[in-house]
């Protein structure tokens, strides 16, 4: 299999930036080593897409589109009423057992994994960071760990999960990954931040 690069390598080479007081209170990155399937159930066998699904998966699916769950060494999100986005780790062979599983009258299996870039932005300020461009409140009590938003940020679309209490994963679209890093490092100056250009998933 071709090795997927890097849509951030220039942005990445170029390291971090200190902040106002001298310190670097953020780590900015890029998450590597996995897989993205989104799995579409055709709307009339939406039951057996999941039913067929939930052996796969842990035994348990989201119930709501904001919903993230980590099961059986897999990440799943609902992305639609009858979309569900599944991540692993490369190599799984998470593709094969998903094809298997889902019949082509039932649904559709779409890998997706060249066609985004995983970024990492984790420090306490990492939700002041991005509420200068995301119409959306990330205080913990409203934007709470295991909870995601398909939103748009510099103009583009992207998903947000908020992973740990100080971490956010964000979904960008692979070819307008850099225009999101830039836009990123750039709110994260006045508390500068670190470059982490190759976290494993």
């Amino acid at each position: 299999m071709a090795e997927r690069r890097s849509a951030l390598a220039s942005a990445l080479a170029k390291g971090g930036r200190d902040g106002a007081d001298g310190t670097r209170r953020l780590r900015l990155g890029e998450i590597r080593g996995w897989s993205l399937f989104q799995v579409a159930a055709f709307p009339a066998h939406r039951e057996a897409v999941e039913r067929a699904l939930l052996p796969l998966v842990g035994g348990r699916l989201p119930e709501r589109i904001d919903q993230v769950i980590d099961a059986a060494g897999l990440r799943l999100m609902r992305h639609g009423p009858e979309q569900f986005w599944i991540i692993g780790h490369d190599g799984s062979g998470l593709e094969r057992r998903l094809l298997q599983a889902i019949a082509p009258g039932q649904g559709a299996v779409t890998p997706l994994s060249h066609s985004r870039t995983r970024i990492s932005l984790e420090g306490e300020a990492a939700g002041a960071v991005l509420m200068k461009g995301v119409p959306l409140d990330f205080h913990p009590d409203v934007f709470r760990i295991d909870q995601a938003a398909l939103t748009g940020l510099h103009h583009t679309p992207v998903l947000i999960h908020r992973a740990a209490a100080s971490r956010f994963e964000i979904y960008a679209m692979r070819s307008f990954a850099l225009s999101i890093w830039d836009w990123l490092a750039d709110a994260a100056l006045e508390f500068g931040y670190e470059v982490v250009p190759g976290e494993m998933s």
